[in-house]
Order: C-alpha cells, then sequence, then structure tokens
C-alpha cells in the first residue's frame, strides 16, 4: 500500500512537471526558421575571403566602425614587435663587436669604439668588462627575444580574431534584429491527478520573418 502510494505521488509530479514545461510556450514558427539566402551564402563567403586583408571583412559587412579597431590592434602589435626586433639587432651587434675585437676588453674601450650603437641601446650595460657586457648583452638578448615571440603571437591572435569576427558579423548580415521579441505574464491552467488549479506564468514569443 505504502510502495503504491508512493508510486501515485511520483507520478502525479512527474505529471504537473511534465504540463508546467508543455504549458511555458516559446513560440518560435517552423516555418519561419532562420535560413540563409543564397545571397547570404554568397555574404558570408566573401566576407570570409575579404578578411584576409584586416578590415577589409569589416567593410564588407558595413561595420565600418570596426575597420579602425582592426588595423590599431595589428599595428601597435606590429609596432611592438618592429621595435623589440630592432633592440634584439642592436645587442647582437654589440655581441658580434666583441667577438670580432678581442683586443677590446673593456666596457669603456667598447663604447669607444662604436659610440652610435651603445648609443641606440635600451638599457644601457653595468659591467665594466667585455666578458661582463657580454653576459648582460646575451641576458637581454634572451628577455628580447622572448617579448618578441610574443608580440609575434599578438599579430597572429588580432589577424584571426579579426577573420572571425568578419566571418560572424556575415553569418549575422541578413538576421532580423526587430521589436518582434515580446514577453509577457499569463495565468497558466495545470492539471494534475488532484484536480485543474491556475499557476503564474511567463509567455515568451518570437516571430522571425
Amino acid at each position: 500500500m505504502v510502495k503504491r502510494t508512493v508510486i501515485l505521488l511520483l507520478l502525479s509530479a512527474f505529471y504537473t512537471l511534465s504540463a508546467q514545461e508543455a504549458d511555458t510556450t516559446l513560440t518560435l514558427s517552423t516555418a519561419h526558421n532562420h535560413i540563409h539566402t543564397e545571397a547570404a551564402k554568397h555574404n558570408i563567403k566573401k566576407a570570409t575571403t575579404l578578411a584576409l586583408i584586416p578590415g577589409a571583412g569589416q567593410m564588407y559587412n558595413k561595420k565600418y566602425w570596426k575597420v579602425p579597431f582592426v588595423w590599431g590592434a595589428i599595428g601597435g602589435a606590429g609596432y611592438y614587435y618592429y621595435d623589440l626586433d630592432s633592440d634584439f639587432k642592436s645587442y647582437k651587434q654589440v655581441l658580434q663587436l666583441i667577438i670580432d675585437q678581442p683586443t677590446l676588453t673593456t666596457r669603456t674601450d667598447l663604447e669607444a669604439f662604436d659610440p652610435d650603437l651603445f648609443a641606440s641601446l635600451p638599457a644601457p650595460f653595468y659591467q665594466t668588462t667585455a666578458d661582463g657586457v657580454a653576459t648582460e648583452t646575451i641576458g637581454y638578448m634572451d628577455a628580447l627575444r622572448t617579448q618578441r615571440e610574443y608580440a609575434f603571437f599578438g599579430i597572429i591572435g588580432v589577424y584571426v580574431l579579426s577573420i572571425l569576427d568578419a566571418n560572424i558579423d556575415a553569418h549575422l548580415y541578413d538576421f532580423d534584429v526587430s521589436d518582434d521579441l515580446s514577453l509577457r505574464p499569463s495565468l497558466m491552467q495545470t492539471n494534475t491527478l488532484a484536480g485543474a488549479y491556475v499557476n503564474p506564468g511567463i509567455t515568451l514569443t518570437l516571430t522571425l520573418p
């Protein structure tokens, strides 16, 4: 008797949950599902192809306000990479100078031999011997190499994101963003084994072309 009562209660609860789920209506007409037209499909392919040129995909999708951000991000990362690469090459010249001129044994001798090179370096040397300068130079080069790699991956990341952005905008190009989405409260009748009663609920209605 107890088992039968428990089973009836479980069936009643399941029926109640099923009825409430069915009464919470999301009206989406299958006849009006969002299907890209042939023009939209062509638009997606062309936008993605043009996005290989930074900013071109955004311009094709008429998202002109995004173009300066794409150019600025790629240009900024590119300039940062160029600056790091220039500093790396300058320190590499210092190391090559120490190797090519073994008679220059002090930092003063090195600076006197090529003052313009040492004046262009972003960070000064603190060691007084040529061997100490070489050790510092290798340390600076290692740090610059790591930062340069980060800058390179930053350029690639921004470039890929700009392509994805153009592709997503192209997919949404003919998407209807209108005021046809409505949300209104309502009273819904729920039928259970114990009887029928009214519950408050919300109906979401979305009309697509």
